[in-house]
């Protein structure tokens, strides 16, 4: 979700035992909130980080920064997921280490968040970036949930027919191809909870017609990144009918723009095929489970957010931006009255009463009065 600027440097990196062959550690994830959430020892104590090869930083939390005592070294700028543009302390950490202690990375610079930390509904204490893996080769599989660090004697075994190059230094930033003969330069964001996330100087560039088809414009609350959450802002909704990554197409993929500094292939990806990055060599390689990919996505034209407590309409679409207005109020979801909830378990788990069926009955509260809409 977040995204930086590109901040180059090299990290003592040891491998236990000596590296007279190739190494891998495989570290589990889960799936917290659409982030993934992986296990690392920093400083010889287990803790909870957000795998986020978005991030050009390592980055630590505020509370975690206190907590250890961790003096502040330097500041860098830094450009997150929503564009926001701002300086952060760099702090050192001694090590951070695999947990079955094969990999060690010593004197990590990583970037503090401030306090309350702007990521303080996921059970984590930072995020592990790009910098911590220039290195390694890392395969990330979605069905079995995991991550393999290798080290990178070998190059990978994969066909080059499944490989896009780094248009980046030392970050996972490819082109892709959509329609017949336009690209898009973007960057594979696992930070990113969606399979695309489309910048808009990149949307302005391409023809309509030939590269993609406009479905519709709308306002929205932009997502967290580091810099917190975004203001509401103006967005268009396009359907790419085809679009290519590193040679495997995938048909009607929907996107919404927004403001990162590249257009955003996100960790949806995971669901169609395995990941492999070779940072060293600087490739990209994804193995697609099927030959083609047939998303279909049907969006609502409706988002929900909770604020203070209320839900509250976040997100305005096409024909509803003459029916609901942002910040309207739910008052009532399949005739029952609603009650209060909790902003970071909806961030985490979402709503329970909009899970329940296919299509839900919304009353929401207007200008004008009670509307009743379908979600």
């Amino acid at each position: 979700m977040r995204y930086k600027i590109i901040i180059l440097c090299l990290l003592c990196v040891s491998v236990f035992p000596a590296i007279a062959q190739q190494y891998k550690a495989e570290l589990p994830y889960r799936m917290v909130g659409g982030k993934m959430v992986v296990e690392m020892k920093l400083n010889g104590t287990l803790r909870s980080f957000i795998f986020d090869t978005g991030a050009s930083r390592t980055t630590l939390t505020g509370e975690f920064c206190r907590e250890y005592g961790l003096v502040v070294t330097d500041s860098l700028e830094v450009t997150d997921a929503n564009g926001r543009k701002s300086f952060y302390p760099l702090v050192q950490i001694d090590s951070i280490e695999t947990p079955d202690n094969l990999f060690r990375f010593k004197n990590v610079p990583a970037m503090k968040l401030p306090e309350p930390s702007p990521l303080a509904c996921f059970p984590i204490d930072g995020l592990i970036g790009s910098d911590l893996l220039a290195q390694s080769i890392v395969v990330i599989d979605g069905q079995k949930k995991t991550v393999t660090i290798t080290t990178a004697e070998k190059e990978s075994i994969v066909s080059l027919r499944k490989m896009a190059r780094f248009m980046q230094a030392r970050m996972p930033v490819i082109s892709l191809q959509v329609g017949s003969g336009h690209n898009i330069i973007c960057l594979f964001d696992t930070g990113c909870p969606r399979f695309l996330s489309l910048k808009e100087s990149d949307f302005e560039a391409l023809p309509s017609g030939s590269a993609y088809e406009f479905l519709s414009e709308g306002r929205s609350v932009g997502s967290i990144g580091v810099g917190g959450i975004a203001a509401e802002r103006v967005s268009r909704r396009v359907n790419f009918p085809l679009l290519s990554v590193a040679g495997t197409k995938f048909k009607n993929v929907i996107a919404e723009t927004a403001t990162p500094p590249y257009t955003l292939l996100g960790v949806k990806l995971l669901d169609y095929g395995k990941v492999t990055i070779d940072y060293p060599r600087a490739r990209f390689y994804f193995e697609s489970y099927k030959p083609e990919n047939e998303l279909g996505e049907k969006p609502h034209n409706v988002g929900l957010q909770v604020k203070d407590g209320d839900l509250v309409v976040a997100a305005v679409w096409g024909d509803m931006k003459d029916v609901v207005e942002m910040g309207d109020k739910v008052l009532k979801i399949n005739g029952k009255p609603v009650g209060k909830y909790d902003f970071c378990e909806s961030i985490l788990n979402g709503i329970p009463e909009l899970k329940a069926k296919k299509k839900t009955k919304l009353t929401i509260q207007t200008r004008e009065g009670e509307k009743v809409i379908i979600y």
